[in-house]
């Protein structure tokens, strides 16, 4: 990990203690190298033509790469993290010459390896204003970076989003699949499941937004809410156990019913 004393101040921490708990509950610090991720940022390297792609993690008091390209550590403290700006919005942020930028002219980043000029980072959003790393590119020379360029990175950041949610499922993946009594039987149990099943169910079945909204009867906004696990808006247990009828219908089934071990399990699939 690349060690300084950086002096200037980082910028507020916003929803900081929401944001680390989703971190953690996601359980990807300190995991071994994945190549799904790997692969994203050597796309994003080639893409932009950058000697530096990175998916960075901020913990409390690090950053952490999951996935590099171009760069040997493992992360950085905290307070040299650019990865802190860019979590603060949904949007993508640039510093097109860190040199000439205030906040990151006196960053032991900028002034010592990997000497950076240029950085673009796209926030990785797992629910509203819950943002816990970036997708990010870097080069040693300023450069610009257009809005088509911005919405080229976005959409990578949703990928690495994307198979964020498809790792949760690596504990059920490789078992037997159940027989449909206990297809029932984990209908019969509950029908409160999380955000991130019904993403992940989602994603198994190749299904969009739309097409789950329309299976369901249900707006494209009410699912978008029940897979963001937004509690300050949270989704009625009429809503939940609708769409979960209708993954279940589909040949889903959902592992556990607590947030600690949620998991999903393609059983079958129906036309």
């Amino acid at each position: 990990m690349i060690k300084a004393t950086f002096t200037s101040p980082m910028p507020p921490r916003q929803n900081e203690s929401r944001r680390l708990a989703a971190l953690h509950r996601l359980q990807l610090l300190d995991t071994p190298p994945n190549p799904a991720f790997d692969r994203i940022t050597q796309l994003a390297q080639s893409l932009f033509e950058v000697p530096i792609a990175l998916i960075s993690l901020l913990d409390e008091d690090r950053q952490w790469f999951k996935a590099k390209c171009g760069l040997n550590v493992p992360g950085t403290p905290r307070e040299q993290a650019f990865c802190n700006y860019t979590i603060l919005h949904d949007s993508v942020f640039v510093v097109s010459d860190a040199r000439a930028h205030a906040d990151f002219a006196l960053n032991p980043l900028v002034t010592g390896e990997p000497f950076i000029r240029f950085y673009a980072g796209a926030p990785l959003v797992v629910a509203p204003e819950i943002r816990i790393g970036s997708l990010c590119i870097i080069d040693r020379q300023p450069r610009t970076f257009s809005d088509e360029d911005r919405r080229l990175l976005a959409r990578l950041a949703q990928v690495v989003i994307d198979e964020i949610w498809l790792r949760s499922l690596a504990s059920g993946q490789g078992r037997m699949p159940p027989d449909s009594r206990q297809l029932e039987r984990s209908s019969a149990v509950s029908s409160v499941i999380t955000g991130v099943q019904v993403r992940a169910a989602r994603a198994m079945l190749s299904w969009s937004i739309d097409e789950l909204s329309l299976k369901t009867g249900l707006s494209a906004n009410t699912i978008k809410r029940v897979e963001a696990d937004d509690q300050s808006r949270p989704s009625s247990r009429s809503t939940i156990t609708k769409v979960k009828e209708v993954l279940e219908g589909a040949g889903v089934l959902f592992i556990g019913n607590d947030a600690a071990a949620p998991g999903v399990q393609l059983v079958r699939n129906i036309d």
